[in-house]
């Protein structure tokens, strides 16, 4: 009998030993780190859009006026030819009396105390499943799809009156310049487009109106969507 006791107190002991040896090989581990990401999310400010400016797409006219561009846009197509131009300008009026777009521009942008500044966003897909979808700060932006779409900048708010002006390049990009206008020409290739051009204008104040893709999240916006009348 004693014995059998004395073996029992063997095994306790090296039970005992080794459950000594693995608590004291378990690593401590910071309580902070059992917290889950919680308070990383917490450590990053709220996104608020105080941006009061309003802002419309704007195409000249008939009867000597400045029409807002309905958010669907049929227009025909054709290789080389001018689609339309486009004219950002800081106010949602359906129609301005027509004037110098000089005029124009800084009446409406005179009535906001910050100066905010102006961007683009323009999407398309091809019929090879590619998808172009850019955000437009200068000329080289939108180089890369040339073939397909021919993109001209203009910044017709700081040109001299009765004077006629070109369209930027890059070398031309400081930080008073202004992308009022945009261009759209088809492209060599424009019959690869097998959707709508789809083109928002924006304005802007810091990089806190861009989500962590670059992509604009203000409301400050006007998008026209620009079909092909000739399909």
């Amino acid at each position: 009998m004693m014995k059998k006791y004395v073996l029992l107190i063997i095994c306790l002991l090296i039970l005992c030993g080794c459950e000594i040896d693995v608590l004291n090989n378990i690593e401590e581990v910071p309580v902070q780190n059992l917290i889950f990401d919680k308070d990383k999310k917490e450590d990053t400010p709220k996104y608020v859009d105080d941006n009061p400016v309003k802002i419309s797409l704007y195409a000249s006219g008939e009867n000597a006026t400045v029409d807002k561009v309905p958010e669907k846009l049929d227009i025909p197509w054709i290789k080389k030819k001018d689609i339309t131009v486009l004219n950002i300008i800081l106010t949602d009026e359906e129609y301005l009396n027509f004037n110098y777009f000089q005029d124009i521009w800084k009446k409406y942008a005179d009535t906001y105390e910050s100066n905010y500044k102006v961007g683009w966003h323009l999407s398309f897909d091809l019929s090879d499943g590619t998808k172009i979808e850019q955000m437009i700060f200068s000329p080289k932006d939108v180089e890369f799809f040339y073939d397909y779409l021919e993109i001209y900048l203009y910044d017709s708010a700081n040109v001299a009156k009765d004077v006629w002006y070109s369209h930027l390049l890059e070398k031309d990009m400081n930080d008073d310049v202004i992308l009022t206008s945009m261009k759209l020409t088809a492209g060599s290739k424009y019959e690869e487009i097998v959707s709508p051009i789809s083109v928002m204008g924006f304005t802007y104040d810091s990089d806190d109106d861009f989500d962590e893709n670059g992509h604009y999240r203000g409301n400050s916006k006007y998008i026209v969507n620009i079909y092909n009348e000739s399909l």
